[in-house]
């Protein structure tokens, strides 16, 4: 190489170095603000949660928020009441990468104070600079994203709109966010609470949940799995295979085709508890009960005694068999002897006690005085227990006497003899 082009060399290297050094340095500056642009997208995004979160928070409490603010005074919603109530997540921190802390000033709208309207404000922490807000309020996503660069308004991406801070009671700082949430947004969000939602939402089984009354038109409710009730009224009828109750089965009747099992005890306040067809009570252990068969007799099921330790009273009591006392037969009502009686064999007592029979239509003592009378006159001599000859005439006259019942058992007696002077005694049992 000649002497004379080695400067020249030198020069083209040292340029090229410098071109590699602008180039690097370029470079760099470039990397540096994609770095930063992502950071602000992801800031961005975080604002837009925690917007949702407080739009969501506003739907949810609508008419409590109506009556905690004014036109003028705000009701304030900070990030610890977003995450106590399930709508920020409990690892959400107060504030953000500049130590920035969100909050949502809720007021009236003045012109219809029945409107809510809202503002996301962020305050304290370190300044954003101008490039990052203009940044980030164009990538909030929810509600309107601005940002405040006077300390004193909030301003819209790309200054599509303008709000004093003071219309929300709000304060801040310079390079401080702003989020617009206007009346629409948020009565969009209280009618996403009302709206009952077809499927499942994560977070959210509120818009599963009914808060009034369901109308269905006299239409129907199909392939229900479960129904889960406080009450249920039904004007038709309730038809299912089983049925099973922790409480009381109330209606104005039952039918049942088959049988009724009760664990505990079937009562009955007013009513019957009625059988037909020759049916009524059965003990299934013991195999006794009644019923009836006929319209006259409650009968014993399998001819089961009946054992009480009380009275068993009636208007008269049958024994077929024999009649048992562990103790005494005690008659109350008194009969007097000698007065009429029926039917012959009644067993009673007078006022002192004696027992009484009725012998031929009249109350009799038992085992009482005998009653002789002698008679002499011939043919018919009345009614007696028992006769017999007491004399006869002389036995030389060939002389004879007859006394006979007729016919036997009726105590009708009489007498006859083939002469005079033959006599009866008859005895009378008194």
């Amino acid at each position: 190489m000649k002497k004379y082009d080695r400067g020249w060399a030198s020069l083209e290297t040292g340029a090229a170095l410098l071109i590699v050094m602008l180039l690097i340095a370029w470079g760099a500056g470039i990397w540096q603000d994609y770095i930063q642009t992502k950071g602000w997208q992801t800031e961005a995004r975080l604002v837009s949660n925690w917007t949702s979160a407080a739009r969501s928070y506003i739907g949810k409490n609508y008419t409590t928020l109506q009556g905690s603010s004014t036109t003028t005074t705000p009701a304030v919603i900070t990030t610890t009441m977003l995450k106590n109530t399930g709508f920020l997540s409990i690892g959400f921190t107060e504030t953000n990468s500049e130590g920035q802390r969100l909050q949502a000033y809720v007021v009236r709208n003045t012109q219809n104070p029945e409107l809510l309207q809202a503002m996301v404000v962020s305050s304290g922490g370190t300044p954003y600079p101008v490039k990052a807000l203009i940044q980030m309020a164009k990538d909030i996503t929810t509600g309107l994203g601005g940002y405040i660069q006077d300390g004193k308004t909030a301003t819209g991406a790309l200054r599509s709109w303008s709000v004093a801070l003071s219309n929300y009671g709000a304060k801040s700082g310079n390079g401080h966010i702003a989020v617009l949430l206007s009346t629409d947004e948020l009565s969009g969000a209280a009618e996403d609470t009302d709206r009952l939602y077809r499927f499942q939402v994560n977070g959210r089984p509120d818009l599963n949940k009914m808060h009034t009354a369901i109308d269905m038109g006299s239409n129907n409710l199909n392939n229900v799995g479960a129904v889960n009730a406080q009450t249920g009224n039904f004007s038709g009828n309730v038809n299912g295979v089983n049925g099973t109750f922790s409480g009381q089965v109330k209606g104005n009747s039952g039918n049942f085709d088959v049988n009724v099992t009760a664990g505990g005890d079937i009562r009955s306040n007013n009513g019957w508890l009625i059988t037909r067809n020759s049916k009524g009570w059965l003990n299934e252990t013991h195999g006794g009960g009644f019923y009836m068969s006929d319209g006259s007799w409650v009968r014993s099921v399998n001819n089961k005694s009946i054992y009480t330790g009380g009275q068993v009273k009636g208007g008269t009591v049958r024994a077929d068999g024999r009649l048992y006392t562990g103790e005494y037969l005690q008659l109350e009502r008194t009969a007097v002897a000698g007065a009429s009686c029926s039917p012959n064999g009644l067993v009673g007592r007078d006022n002192t006690g004696a027992i009484l029979s009725c012998q031929s239509g009249t109350w009799g003592t038992i085992g009482g005085k005998l009653k002789v009378t002698q008679l002499s006159t011939t043919g018919y001599l009345g009614q007696f227990d028992f006769c017999a000859i007491a004399r006869m005439g002389n036995a030389e006259d060939a002389h004879y006497c007859q006394v006979v019942e007729s016919p036997a058992g009726s105590r009708k007696w009489y007498k006859y003899e083939h002469k005079t002077g033959c006599i009866a005694s008859c005895v009378t049992l008194n």
